[in-house]
């Protein structure tokens, strides 16, 4: 504890635990809880103590009792030992932490997988609410009263149109995709429902890393990242990092780049406070979260939410200053989700045969409303696949191998038909037991977007006796707000479906790509006689078209024709005028079209220009 006045008193006495860790703060600033371990070869468990250093208590214990032999021979010898971490207070006054108490060894180096549970103060109450594959970590509460915490996302089985199953462990045989290795945020009802994209950047390979969470005054999140890559051992720089308040931006690294920065809290005053090291000189810099070979040691220090201001509290001679928070009293979150515990418990073991997950108890709703609609024009969201016809949706389920290369085997446990609308309706998909899934059209191929597969590159799970309810097609959980109703639903921007064509210029592509403010988009070579043409492999009705203006300084279309072609076929016409850098929205009577075309008769400058074309359309059941 550093009091107000900078003195320095231990909590513990110095025999009492060997090592601990991950304080966290009650919300009345009454009691702390805490990982601890009692001896150098013991477990790590979590504890409760008084904010004056009385009534030391012991969360959780050592009670192996479940019968491995399921898992196979290398079970009892692997899962053993487990540890208890990252505990965190529920607004209810449970505690939320994370262990690896759920037997898995994790798809990457056989690494033993995190997940998230529940407890009283007082030891009771002990459930699991999430189903992590790889690792659920570092929680902490929302304003909104959610968990929110990293996971670590990751698929090895890579998407491939070679044969079935339609994966594939070799990356010479899979389709070209980015593939994605790294933590990210996600949030979940303290019953670990409805599980939601929490912050970051959209977009695999774009989206930086992000673990240990803290919620700013503002509701927006900062977190520990690294721009060079994963956070795992000394492949990146740890880094305090903000992120916006709009879903799906990239984060921006606040603070001194010229060290490493890990364990941000949040003050009263909203400046963040968190552990900061040099890092030595040297033809690398390296470092890790706790080590590393070129660091000085972590020292606390604060600075504000722009990362301005940075002030030093408190360094100790060639020791760690790490996992620092304020003792004070918070405003309570809502308590949110189900009360007095989770009705369908989660499963005991994981799963390890066929008919575990073909059964029809023990099972979740999957409703996705409609997989074709995607974000809006230059907002962050991937776009979802092309339309397709006689798609279908496969659900593959990983069970539990601990001897093989990624720790299990994947069975293909659901190949359904999509509904005509493009929406996924599928009664009794297996509750808490990692999946993802895929979209195959009518010959089994797998649907594209303009960024790669329809292929979740990670896992995913939902609740036993759950549903979920989403649009798109991301990244194993929804990103984007749902409409209101599946009517709503059905229309999308079908634009990103469709192949353009110009009659002279260049940029002809990007009059798809769900880009316009500042771009160039098309400039074709005259201003007469020009036309750009969209044309999709199958009918859609559409209702809008929504024509962006060109960011090219000197050119403005003023005036243009819509034309609708069915079959080769004229099928009716729109006038647009004045296009304008934010959109000129025309509506229409629906029309069944396969192609449109954009011809201009009015322009201001030498040349045609228009950034993009978007049709708000639905497909033709």
């Amino acid at each position: 504890m550093r009091e107000k006045g900078g003195r320095l008193r231990a909590m513990l006495p110095d025999t009492r635990l060997f090592d601990v860790s991950d304080p966290a703060v009650s919300w009345d600033g009454k009691r702390i809880a805490f990982a601890g371990i009692e001896h150098a070869d013991s477990s790590w468990r979590i504890y409760v103590i008084g904010a004056d250093g009385s009534g030391l208590t012991q969360v959780t214990h050592t009670d192996r009792s479940l019968d491995l032999s399921s898992l196979g021979p290398t079970a009892l010898l692997r899962y053993r030992r487990y540890d208890d971490f990252d505990p965190c207070w529920l607004p209810d006054g449970r505690i939320v932490f994370a262990s690896t108490r759920f037997p898995q060894s994790a798809q990457e180096r056989h690494l033993p997988v995190s997940n998230l549970f529940v407890v009283g103060p007082d030891g009771s109450g002990l459930q699991r609410i999430t189903s992590e594959r790889n690792g659920g970590e570092e929680p902490t509460i929302d304003q909104t009263g959610r968990v929110l915490y990293s996971r670590w996302f990751f698929n090895p089985y890579l998407a491939t149109d070679q044969g079935d199953p339609g994966w594939t462990l070799d990356r010479a045989k899979a389709a070209p995709a980015d593939t994605v290795d790294h933590w990210q945020l996600v949030s979940i009802f303290p019953d670990g429902d409805r599980i939601e994209f929490a912050a970051g950047e959209m977009g695999a390979a774009h989206r930086a890393a992000a673990y240990q969470p803290a919620v700013l005054r503002d509701g927006r999140i900062v977190a520990v990242t690294s721009a060079e890559g994963s956070l795992f051992g000394i492949t990146g720089i740890p880094r305090v990092a903000a992120f916006g308040a709009r879903l799906g931006t990239a984060p921006v690294v606040i603070g001194a780049l010229t060290g490493t920065s890990v364990s941000p809290a949040v003050l009263p005053n909203g400046r963040i406070l968190y552990s900061y090291a040099e890092l030595e000189p040297g033809p690398r810099r390296l470092a890790t979260f706790t080590s590393g070979p070129l660091r000085r040691e972590f020292r606390l220090e604060v600075m504000r939410p722009d990362g301005r201001d940075r002030e030093w509290v408190l360094s100790l001679p060639e020791e760690d200053v790490l996992d620092a928070v304020p003792l004070v009293k918070r405003k309570v979150p809502p308590v949110i989700g189900p009360q007095g515990g989770i009705d369908d418990p989660a499963w005991t073991l994981p799963v390890t045969r066929l008919d575990q997950v073909r059964r029809g108890d023990d099972t979740f709703r999957f409703d996705c409303l409609n997989v074709y609609l995607t974000g809006p024009v230059d907002s962050p969201f991937p776009d979802a696949p092309r339309i397709s016809k006689g798609a279908r949706i496969r659900f593959f389920a990983a069970l539990a191998r601990p001897e093989a290369a990624t720790g299990d085997t994947v069975v293909l446990v659901r190949d359904a038909k999509l509904e005509p609308s493009g929406a996924v309706h599928e009664s009794d998909i297996p509750g808490d037991v990692p999946l993802f899934e895929q979209l195959v059209d009518e010959n089994g191929r797998l649907m594209r977007s303009a960024h790669g597969p329809a292929h979740v590159p990670g896992s995913n799970f939902s609740r036993i006796g759950s549903g979920t309810k989403c649009v798109g097609c991301h990244e194993g959980h929804s990103a984007l707000p749902v409409p209101k109703n599946n009517l709503e639903a059905k229309w999308f921007n079908a634009s990103t479906s469709a192949t353009p064509t110009v009659s002279t210029g260049t940029g002809a592509e990007s009059l798809t790509d769900r880009r316009a403010k500042g771009t160039t988009g098309w400039v074709a070579a005259t201003q007469q006689g020009e036309w750009a043409r969209l044309t999709w492999p199958l009918a859609v009705e559409a209702r809008a078209v929504v024509l962006y203006a060109s960011g090219t300084p000197g050119l403005h279309l003023r005036e243009c024709q819509l034309v609708f072609y069915r079959d080769g076929q004229e099928v009716g016409r729109a006038l647009v005028k004045d296009v304008k850098a934010q959109g000129t929205r025309i509506d229409f009577p629906p029309v069944r079209l396969d192609a449109l075309e954009v011809r201009p008769t009015r322009v201001t400058g030498p040349r045609v220009a228009l950034a993009e074309i978007e049709t708000i359309a639905r497909m033709i059941e």
